[in-house]
Order: structure tokens, then sequence, then C-alpha cells
């Protein structure tokens, strides 16, 4: 009798291929048959690649005695996956390590490494960390995509009308600008993309970055690496650097207290620019915290700031299987949108019970699943943009307080509008859903 056992889910995509981070290729080509020979090689190939072609950013393996609990990180949402049995678990597990040139015997201490895949055409990068944990072993896989999904300002959802704002602000000349996030909320992306849009082509942009943590190569941006094998100090690579006589320094650190003094002066001296980032939950908050590591020049930099861009993700509504409604009048004023200026919202398609699946005659009727988003209502994440542009007041105040209730009072009182402003403009663009909204803003920042 043929076996009846569904396949795993490894066992259902095309297996991504590795490339080890190895000079030789020689050495390259004997891990692979090395690793190819154990159990767990065929598993780790086609698990990596049914999370890609989930859309999964983030793979969390927690093993224990029982087994491998799996979840995948989707759209910033966490989902449960059928656990792998501990046998198949620690074959995979141990093939991963190799692959990322770890030790896979090693089941207890703090382990990083990474590993280039290719899937298709497509090329992403593994990073694998690992500890041991008292139920036994919890493993992190992040998967990163050598292709930035996201071109311009518009691709991460920012309107219009703030992507000239912003741009504005960008090619100002002797200003700060400043760029914010939460948390694992994007902002590396919103960075790079933010960069491009600059006018890296006329003025000449250096960036100062420490050798271990290097930046996304950009074109007509020069990396200034300090820290490492170079032997200097952030400040002396600043140093260096003015006497080239750029027109932008960028940050992508936050730099000691004599360093950014020093990138400062040059706004004063020769109308230079300075373009950094913080992460914070909103772009006040990113304000006071750049502050806040700059004490001695709060006054200089409350001065010098001349826009702070805030942001949240939240999921973006399937548009394969997004539902419209007209919404009642008490809604639209509640949200505060005018009467007549927009005639539906949308929300997700959600299933009704399986019992309620049903055709005419009362027969079962299951509902096949959005090919597109399978099944979720949401593809992909959207960005929520506010964008501050401090007014006398405000840069004022900064000097004096750094209670944030207060500050973002001021700044409304000067035309700020914060993200949850632009949350409702999102909605009645037909981006997303009331429900996400509510779901992205009770988190805790």
């Amino acid at each position: 009798m043929a076996d009846q056992t569904p396949p795993q889910l490894w066992q259902t995509t095309t297996p991504v291929e590795f490339s080890p981070k190895l000079n030789d290729n020689t050495q390259v080509q004997a891990l692979l048959i090395s690793t190819r020979q154990g159990a767990g090689f065929e598993v780790a190939a086609g698990q990596v690649s049914h999370a890609i072609g989930s859309r999964a950013t983030q793979v969390l393996l927690d093993f224990t005695a029982a087994g491998c609990a799996m979840r995948y990180l989707i759209d910033g949402q966490w989902e449960q996956l059928p656990p792998l049995d501990r046998e198949t678990g620690d074959g995979m597990l141990f093939a991963l390590k190799q692959l990322c040139l770890l030790n896979p015997a090693d089941r207890r201490s703090a382990q990083s490494g990474s590993v280039d895949i290719k899937l298709k055409k497509a090329k992403f990068e593994l990073r694998l960390q690992s500890q041991g944990v008292p139920t036994g072993e919890r493993v992190l896989l992040r998967l990163e995509s050598n292709e930035v999904p996201f071109s311009t300002l518009g691709d991460l959802g920012m309107r219009d009308k703030m992507v000239s704002a912003f741009k504005a602000r960008l090619n100002d000349e002797a200003d700060i600008v400043l760029i914010t996030a939460p948390k694992s909320e994007g902002l590396t992306t919103t960075w790079n993309v933010s960069i491009n849009a600059a006018d890296r082509l006329v003025r000449d942009f250096q960036s100062f970055e420490d050798e271990a943590r290097p930046e996304p190569d950009i074109i007509n941006i020069t990396p200034n690496f300090y820290g490492g094998s170079t032997g200097l100090s952030a400040d002396e690579a600043v140093r260096k650097a003015i006497l080239k006589e750029p027109d932008v320094f960028l940050f992508p650190e936050l730099v000691d207290p004599e360093t950014f003094q020093r990138a400062a002066l040059q706004i004063d001296k020769a109308e230079k620019k300075i373009i950094t980032r913080v992460v914070a939950g909103g772009a006040v908050e990113g304000l006071v915290r750049l502050i806040a590591k700059y004490p001695d020049q709060r006054k200089s930099i409350a001065d010098k700031v001349s826009g702070v861009l805030g942001q949240r993700l939240v999921r973006r509504l399937c548009d394969n299987c997004k539902l419209g409604f007209q919404p009642p009048p008490q809604l639209l004023q509640q949200l505060g949108i005018p009467p007549g200026r927009v005639a539906m919202l949308y929300q997700p398609f959600v299933p009704p019970p399986i019992e309620q699946q049903v055709d005419e005659n009362g027969r079962p009727a299951p509902i096949t699943p959005c090919h597109n988003c399978q099944g979720r209502g949401y593809f992909g994440r959207i960005g929520i943009f506010e964008l501050l542009s401090p007014g006398p007041q405000l840069r004022d105040a900064l000097t004096k307080t750094q209670d944030l209730g207060r500050l973002n009072a001021i700044a409304k009182s000067e035309g700020f509008h914060g993200v949850q402003t632009e949350a409702v403009l999102t909605v009645a663009r037909g981006l997303t859903s009331l429900d996400e909204l509510k779901r992205a803003f009770a988190k805790k920042q």
C-alpha cells in the first residue's frame, strides 16, 4: 500500500543553492560536498526555500526535547508552522551551522554567522544567530534580499506632497536632517531610499561607517571607515574627510560628541550638511534622542535641524482580495474625513467559518485562499510617515525640556501633522484597514 503521509514543507519547493563565504573556491566546494553528505542538507535547502516563497524575513527555531518548533515572520507578524521532529530539525541546523562556518556541535554558546543563498535568479543573505536556552536552543534566521524592493519614497508609501517637502529638506544646505523609525520598523530601508533620493549626483556625499557594520553601496556616496583594521577613530575619519571639502556628512550611526561637533562646525563655517538617523517612536522623540546624545550641543542642534522624518509600518491590504465598504457618516466624522470626500473604505477578506462555506444546495464548498496573499488579507507592508519642520517655539522648547507630550503639543500648534493624521489618509487611500491601524498603534514601541 502506498505511503499516504503528506510531504513536509521542505519537500514541496525548489531547494536554494548555498554559497559559503570562503575566499578559496576549492574550500567552498569541499564544504558543500561535506555538508551534502549529511541528512540535514536537503531539509535546510528546502526549508529556507519555503520560507522565502512564503515571504518570510525571519525564521525562529525553538529546539526542545520534543522537537523543533518553527515560526515565520511575514509582514511583521509571527506565524506558527508545523514543527519538525527533533532528528530532522537537528540535521537541518547542523547543515546550516556548517554552511555559516560555525561549530555545529556547540548547542550552548552564542554563535552568529552567515551564508549567501540563491533561489532561481534571486540572491539573499542568510544570517544565523543561535543561543543555548534552559529548554534547549533558540535559533533566529534572517533572510535579507540583495535586491532592494523599493526604489523611491513613493514606493515606501510616502504621499507625493510629502515626497516634495522631504526632498527639499534633503537638498537644503547648512542644516541637519534626521531620519527615525521604531526598532525593526524599516529604518535601514527608509535611510537607503532617502539617500538615493537626495541630490548626491551634484554634491559630494561622505559617509562615516564603522568597519564592522558597513552600509550597502550607493552610487556617488564615498564611505569613510573607522575602527577595526583602519586604525582610525570616527573623529580622525571626519578630520581627514574635511580636507576634501565634502558637501554632506552622512552618519548612519550616532558618533561620539567630539566627532559630531567637528562635523556640525562645518555647517556654520562652510554651509555643509549633516544627515543622520536614530531609532525612535516618532519624529519629536527622535529629535529629543539626538539632543540627549549631545547635550552640550543642545541649542546648536535645535537651531540647525530643518527636518525630521518619522515612520510606522503597517500591513498593506492585498489588492487582489480586499473588500470595499461604504463607511457610515459617523465613522467618517470620527476619522476627521469630510463628508463626501471618501466614498469607499477597504478591509481584508475574511472567509466565513468552514461550516458556512457551502454551495446553494448546502454541500461543502471550501473557499480557495487568495493566490496572492495566501489568505492573509494583507500583502507586504507600507510606511506611514510624518515630517517635522521645527518652528521657533519648538526650537526654543527643545533647549528647555525633554517632555515629549509638551513638545508634541508645541509642534502641532506650529502645524506639525503627526503619524496618526497620516494614518487616516493611508486608510482613505485604500492602502490599509482600520483594524490594522488599531493593531499597529496598540504595539508598545
